[in-house]
């Protein structure tokens, strides 16, 4: 079965509601380890495997972390293949609205409008 008939199966509202939990569990595991996603380079040093990057040792949020923005990204390539870019970013972009409030200042800006979306 394609990854596309998959997610063909979701609305965008359950499609939404799935990348919140995620990106709700992704901040849940930074805070632990004390992680600013979204300072210049640490994604990058997350997704590498650096677990210098963290504030806070803790192996196993860190591994949680690291597995769930691969899950993250690889959820934004299905919704821009299944609805196509603009589609797929408005669901982003609700989400990031609806996670805002509920997240604060805890990775430091985390929704900047140059950054990745968590």
């Amino acid at each position: 079965m394609s990854e596309k008939l998959s997610a063909e199966r979701h609305t965008p509202d359950e499609l939404t509601q799935e990348l919140e939990s995620l990106d709700l569990e992704i901040v849940r595991c930074a805070v632990i380890c004390q992680v600013r996603l979204f300072d210049p380079g640490v994604l990058n040093q997350v997704m590498d495997n650096n677990d210098q990057v963290c504030g806070q040792a803790h192996p196993i949020a860190f591994q949680s972390l690291r597995g769930l923005l691969y899950l993250h990204f690889d959820m934004h390539r299905q919704l821009a293949q299944t609805y196509g870019s603009h589609d797929a970013e408005e669901i982003i972009r609700r989400v990031q609205d609806h996670l805002r409030p509920r997240i604060g200042d805890q990775l430091g800006q985390l929704f900047d409008a140059g950054g990745p979306a968590a």
